[in-house]
């Protein structure tokens, strides 16, 4: 497929569009989470993700953009909510909404490994000594996972 993203910004240059994408929290069996450094972004970590391509739904999404950035296969995932982010021009002057989709996931297996293209490191967080994360969604999920019982979601 395409890569629709390019193609739709080769057609429209910087006019504002709305983008959906996903995003997964992605547990080991001690409740730690799964957490990505992104290439070339300093020490800035992020939850595996990106965005939809064309007609992509968001869980389909979640499982192309998990396998090709850590290797791991998700075989169930649970939406956890819908966020959107007002207007805004990103660094290359493309305007842009964000629509994301976020997921636990509930089931997956492999041995996570970067891709070594978009993203350099996986490192498993504890849900208490998180760094702090990238994006609206990034920071939503850590506020969110603090605020959990004692029990990590899909631990």
């Amino acid at each position: 497929m395409p890569d629709y993203i390019a193609d739709l910004r080769a057609r429209l240059g910087n006019a504002p569009v709305n983008l959906m994408g996903a995003a997964g929290l992605i547990f080991d069996a001690q409740g730690r989470i799964l957490l990505e450094r992104l290439v070339g972004r300093g020490d800035v970590w992020s939850l595996p993700g990106g965005l939809c391509e064309l007609a992509e739904a968001p869980e389909q999404a979640l499982r192309r953009e998990v396998r090709e950035e850590t290797g791991l296969e998700v075989r169930a995932a649970d939406l956890i909510t819908l966020h959107t982010t007002p207007l805004k021009t990103l660094s290359n002057g493309h305007q842009a909404s964000f629509y994301t989709a976020l997921y636990c996931v509930t089931d997956w297996q492999g041995t996570p490994q970067p891709d070594g293209l978009e993203v350099e490191r996986l490192e498993w967080f504890a849900v208490s000594a998180l760094p702090p994360l990238r994006g609206y969604i990034g920071r939503w999920a850590a506020e969110w996972l603090t605020s959990q019982p004692t029990t990590s979601p899909g631990a």
